[in-house]
C-alpha cells in the first residue's frame, strides 16, 4: 500500500486543500514552508494521536508530548486552531479533518481504502495563559472509497462552508452506503483496523501488532541521537518492567483469602439450615403418612356405601324388569282392541261416503286443512319478513349514525356520498310500526275485507323496493369488481388484524411488567417460543438460557458485557445428549422463530480446554451457575 492523496481541512496554516502522492515522494522548502506540519498530519493518521505513540515536530527537540521549561508543544487541538508560535488563526471552535487514501502498488492484493480523522477544537482563555482545547474526536475507515475535498466541504449560494463533525457520519453514509462506512470509538480499536487494511485484509489486526506496528512508524519518522548502546536498547528494544501485574495478582489472591473466609462461613449456615430441614422433613414424611391412612379408611368407607348402592340397584332392576313383563301383556291386549275398533270405523265410514252432502263437507274440509297448513307456512315467512324489516330500519339508522364519523369518511369516501346519505335517510324515517298487527290478523277473518289489506300492500311494496336500492347500493361492484361492502369489510378486517396486534402487543408488554415486577429476565419473542417447543416436545433436554445462569460481579462491566454479547446472551443451554434433537426441533419453527441458538455443550468444553485466558479477561468478573456457559464464554 501506498498513500496516493492526503486531504488537509483545516490543519495549522495549510489551507483547505488535498495533495496526490505517489510511491515515493520528497518533501522541500524552506522553513515555516509547511513541511514539518503536513508529516506532523500523516503521522497523526498512522497514529491516531495515540499517547506515547505520536511525536509532533520529530525533526526538532520535542521528542515528547509534555513541554518542557515552559515551552509550547504542538497538540492535535493547537493544530486544528491554527495556532503559530502562540497565536491562532481560528479563535471560534473549529472543526478538522485529515484524510488519507491509500491505493495498493502494482501486483498487491487489497481494495483502496481510506482513513478518515475528524477533530472539534476550542479556545480556553479562562486562565492567564491562552490554551486550544479537545472538545470530540471521530476515527473512520472507508473500505474500497476513496475521499476527496469536495465530500468533506460543502458548496452553498453564500460560500463554501465546512462539513460539521456531528454531521460527517450521515452525509457519508448516504455518500458511500452503510457497508463503506465504518466508526470506531476508541483509537486502539482505530488502529487495529487501519493497520488491517494495510496488510489487504478484511478484518483487523491484534492490539499488540497495531500498537508495534503505529510505535514503528512514529520512531521512524523522529530523530533521535543515540548516546549509549545500553540505553539504545532499554529504551527503544525492550519494554519496561511493569509491576502492576504482580499487584493485581497479589490483591486477586487476597480477593480470594476473603471470599473463602465468606465461603466457609456461608457452609456453617448452610449445615445448619440443612439439620433444619432435616427436621422438617421427618415431621413432613410422618404427616404425609398419617394423611394416606386417613385417606384409606375414608376410601373403604365410600367403597362399602357403593357397594350397599349396588345391591340396592340390583333389587330394583329385577323388579323392573317384572313390570316391563306385565305391561307388554297390556300393550299386546289394547292392540287387539284396537284392530276391532279400526274394523268397526272403516264399517261406519264405507257406509256414510253414501251420501252425497257428507262427501262434500269431507272435500270441504280437506280444502280447508290445506289452506290453513299454507296459511302457516306464509304467516311463519311474512313474520320472518317483518322481523328482517324491522331489523334493516335499526341497522341502517346505525350506518346512517357512523356515517357522521369523519375518520371513516377520510378511510372510505365512497360511503359518505349524497346518494348513499340519502338513502339511509330515507330508511331511517321510515315508521318502525307499519300499523299492522300480524298475530291478530292471522286470527281474523279476512273474507270480504282486503281495502285496509291492500293499503299495507302497497306501503309494504314502497318498503321494498327502496329497501332493494339500499340493497343494491351496498352490494353493486364498482369498476374495479369491488363492491362498497366488500370495502367496508375488508377495512373491518384490517381494523380486526391492527387491534389484534395491539392487544398482542399489550399481552407482551404485560408480561414484561410482571417479568420485572417478579424479578425475572424478558426474553425475545422468538426465545420463549423456543423455550415452549423444547419443554412440551424434548422435556429431557432442561432447557436454560445463558443470561440465567452468568452474574457479572462489577456492575461497572454489566452494560459492557451485556453490549458486546448482544443477542448471543439468550442462547439456549440443554444436556448434552439433546442436542442434536434440539437443533432440529428449533430448525423445524415456523418463519423466525427458528433463530434461537442452541449452545454445543461438548465443543464449548473442548474449546475451553484448550485455550488458555488473558490475565485481564473479561471472564474474570463473570460468575456461573452452569458448567456450560463457563465453557461457552
Amino acid at each position: 500500500m501506498f498513500l496516493k492523496r492526503f486531504v488537509f481541512v483545516n490543519w495549522g496554516n495549510i489551507p483547505n486543500l488535498e495533495f496526490e502522492l505517489g510511491p515515493v515522494n520528497l518533501f522541500s522548502g524552506g522553513n515555516g514552508s509547511g513541511k514539518t506540519t503536513g508529516a506532523d498530519a500523516i503521522q497523526t493518521v498512522m497514529t491516531a494521536a495515540h499517547e506515547n505513540l505520536f511525536q509532533y515536530n520529530p525533526g526538532q527537540d520535542e521528542t515528547t508530548q509534555r513541554g518542557r521549561g515552559g515551552k509550547r508543544v504542538r497538540t492535535l487541538a493547537s493544530y486544528v486552531l491554527g495556532c503559530d508560535d502562540g497565536s491562532y488563526a481560528r479563535l471560534d471552535p473549529s472543526d478538522g479533518y485529515l484524510a488519507a487514501v491509500f491505493h495498493p502498488t502494482k501486483g498487491e492484493p487489497g481494495d483502496p481504502f481510506t482513513a478518515l480523522i475528524g477533530v472539534r477544537a476550542w479556545l480556553d482563555t479562562s486562565g492567564r495563559n491562552t490554551v486550544a482545547r479537545q472538545d470530540e474526536l471521530v476515527f473512520l475507515i472507508l473500505p474500497e472509497e476513496q475521499l476527496d475535498l469536495g465530500d468533506l466541504i460543502q458548496e452553498r449560494p453564500d460560500g463554501r462552508h465546512i462539513l460539521p463533525l456531528d454531521q460527517l457520519q450521515t452525509q457519508l453514509i448516504r455518500r458511500f452506503g452503510q457497508r463503506h462506512v465504518e466508526k470506531y470509538d476508541t483509537k486502539k480499536a482505530y488502529l487495529r483496523r487501519l493497520y488491517g487494511a494495510l496488510r489487504g485484509r478484511a478484518d483487523a489486526v491484534t492490539e499488540a501488532e497495531a500498537v508495534a506496528a503505529a510505535r514503528a512508524f512514529s520512531r521512524f519518522m523522529a530523530y533521535k541521537p543515540v548516546q549509549g548502546i545500553d540505553r539504545f536498547v532499554a529504551d527503544e528494544i525492550l519494554e519496561r518492567h511493569d509491576l502492576g501485574e504482580a499487584i493485581r495478582s497479589i490483591s486477586s489472591q487476597l480477593k480470594t483469602i476473603h471470599g473463602m473466609e465468606r465461603e466457609a462461613a456461608k457452609l456453617v449456615e448452610s449445615i445448619a439450615t440443612l439439620e433444619q430441614a432435616r427436621d422438617q422433613g421427618q415431621g413432613y414424611i410422618e404427616h404425609w403418612i398419617e394423611l394416606n391412612r386417613l385417606d384409606y379408611r375414608r376410601a373403604q368407607q365410600e367403597y362399602l356405601a357403593r357397594q350397599q348402592e349396588y345391591l340396592a340397584a340390583s333389587r330394583e332392576r329385577e323388579q323392573q324388569r317384572r313390570d316391563l313383563g306385565a305391561t307388554q301383556s297390556e300393550i299386546e291386549l289394547t292392540g287387539q282392541r284396537a284392530t276391532q275398533l279400526h274394523d268397526q270405523l272403516v264399517s261406519l265410514e264405507a257406509q256414510r261416503m253414501g251420501i252425497a252432502a257428507l262427501r262434500e263437507k269431507d272435500r270441504m274440509e280437506r280444502d280447508r286443512a290445506a289452506l290453513d297448513r299454507q296459511l302457516v307456512e306464509q304467516a311463519r315467512e311474512l313474520l320472518e319478513q317483518d322481523g328482517r324489516l324491522r331489523s334493516n330500519q335499526a341497522h341502517s339508522r346505525q350506518i346512517l349514525s357512523q356515517l357522521s364519523d369523519p375518520e371513516l369518511g377520510t378511510e372510505l369516501p365512497q360511503v359518505a356520498d349524497l346518494q348513499g346519505l340519502e338513502l339511509a335517510r330515507r330508511i331511517g324515517e321510515q315508521a318502525s310500526d307499519t300499523g299492522l298487527d300480524l298475530p291478530a290478523l292471522l286470527q281474523r277473518d279476512l273474507s270480504g275485507d282486503l281495502a285496509d289489506l291492500e293499503a299495507h300492500l302497497e306501503q309494504a311494496w314502497a318498503q321494498q323496493r327502496l329497501h332493494n336500492q339500499w340493497h343494491g347500493h351496498w352490494q353493486t361492484a364498482d369498476a374495479q369488481g369491488e363492491s362498497l361492502r366488500e370495502r367496508l369489510a375488508r377495512l373491518r378486517h384490517q381494523r380486526e388484524e391492527r387491534y389484534r396486534q395491539l392487544e398482542e402487543q399489550r399481552r407482551r408488554k404485560r408480561q414484561e411488567i410482571e417479568r420485572l415486577r417478579g424479578r425475572q429476565v424478558s426474553y425475545p419473542p422468538y426465545v420463549e417460543r423456543a423455550l415452549a417447543a423444547l419443554r412440551e416436545q424434548c422435556p429431557q433436554a432442561d432447557p436454560r438460557v445463558l443470561c440465567d445462569h452468568v452474574e457479572v460481579r462489577d456492575p461497572r462491566w454489566q452494560a459492557a458485557i451485556e453490549g458486546y454479547l448482544g443477542g448471543a446472551r439468550f442462547s439456549i443451554l440443554v444436556e448434552p445428549d439433546y442436542e442434536a434433537e434440539a437443533i432440529r426441533i428449533v430448525r423445524r419453527l415456523p418463519g423466525r422463530d427458528n433463530r434461537a441458538r442452541i449452545v454445543q455443550g461438548d465443543q464449548a468444553r473442548r474449546d475451553a480446554e484448550r485455550s488458555q485466558l488473558h490475565p485481564d479477561s473479561i471472564v474474570h468478573v463473570l460468575e456461573f451457575t452452569h458448567a456450560v456457559a463457563r465453557d461457552y464464554l
